[in-house]
């Protein structure tokens, strides 16, 4: 037996509240993207450089000073 199709509703209007949100939505977007401005200037290859560099020498002291934290230099296990 087939099934009665349903009496569709006639389309909804979208309420004012709705379409005040999303209006500043819209507004709101569109004002951020024009905001939007780098605040640093672009750094430099030599600059990228160093930075790394700089990095992965503090790592190195950093992973001596704790490895002297937990064995003082001049001391070793096998004595």
């Amino acid at each position: 037996m087939a099934k009665k199709a349903r009496k569709k509703s006639a389309a909804k209007k979208p309420s004012k509240a709705s379409t005040k949100k999303a209006t500043v939505k819209k507004k709101t977007k569109a004002a951020a993207k024009k905001k939007k401005k780098r605040k640093t200037p672009a750094k430099t290859f030599k600059e990228k450089v160093t930075g790394a560099y700089r990095t992965v020498i503090d790592s190195i002291k950093d992973a001596d000073r704790l490895r002297n934290k937990l064995e003082q230099p001049g001391t070793s296990e096998s004595e």
